[in-house]
């Protein structure tokens, strides 16, 4: 079984290159915060996501892979930065 910090690091790594927080709260709920890594805006918000859920990569994988269809797409201004 995965770890809690283990599951914190898997989703705030999926978010890079911007500002991921993940916190687990003693009720195994899980609350993400995705930033904007220049301007800081808070981008997307979720609350209340079962941990239970989140229990191996994969389901990892497709969760931030759901949401990251729904932000705003920064990869453009990243790519004209380099």
């Amino acid at each position: 079984m995965m770890s809690v910090r283990q599951q914190r690091q898997l989703i705030e790594a999926a978010f890079i290159p911007r500002i991921c927080r993940c916190t687990i709260c003693s009720r195994g709920l899980v609350t993400l915060k995705v930033s904007d890594p220049v301007s800081e805006a808070v981008l997307l918000e979720v609350k209340g996501v079962p941990a239970e859920d989140l229990i191996n990569f994969e389901a990892i994988s497709e969760f931030a892979a759901a949401l990251q269809c729904t932000m705003p797409n920064m990869d453009q201004r990243f790519q004209k930065a380099r």
